[in-house]
């Protein structure tokens, strides 16, 4: 289900993706300390891999592009069901993911009551951080592959029903 295009929050814009954030998003992706949380992107990343991003996978209204004042932030996500984020090296520590997961956590149960999920490789602790402070409890757990380093590793999948958003 699509949410709206655009959001604001006291310090970031959450917009659609277009082609113009091709140099702010490989620049923030083609790291490997970025990557190498993330399950489905390549290191090095390309510009035909922001093109298949931004073609069939950076949908207006289930992914945004982050930007605070004075650029671009980061990545985040609502696509079925499912949380998913990240941030430009520049960006982490500041707050801004959870910023960001709790507007799109906001406009999900806004208009459904269907839970949310979301993960993190073990090891990510400022993932688990932000996703506890959103309100999600782990469910599980299962091995997931990591594409940037060509591993299977173990990944800890979490859920936010309904009644748990504050």
């Amino acid at each position: 289900m699509a949410l709206a295009t655009d959001y604001r929050t006291a310090r970031l814009v959450l917009r659609p993706v277009v082609a113009t954030d091709e140099a702010a998003i490989i620049a923030g992706i083609d790291n490997l300390e970025v990557a190498r949380w993330l399950a489905v992107v390549p290191n090095p990343y390309t510009t035909d891999d922001f093109l298949h991003f931004l073609e069939h996978i950076a949908v207006p209204g289930e992914t945004f592009l982050i930007e605070d004042a004075s650029g671009f932030a980061g990545i985040i996500s609502v696509v079925d069901g499912v949380l998913g984020y990240w941030l430009a090296s520049n960006a982490q520590g500041r707050g801004f993911a959870t910023e960001a997961g709790r507007c799109l956590v906001k406009a999900h149960f806004a208009t459904s009551d269907a839970p949310l999920t979301s993960g993190y490789f073990e090891g990510n602790a400022r993932s688990a951080r932000v996703l506890a402070k959103l309100g999600f409890v782990e469910i599980g757990r299962d091995i997931k592959h990591c594409l940037s380093r060509g591993l299977d590793l173990p990944h800890v999948i979490v859920e936010m029903p309904r009644d748990r958003f504050v």
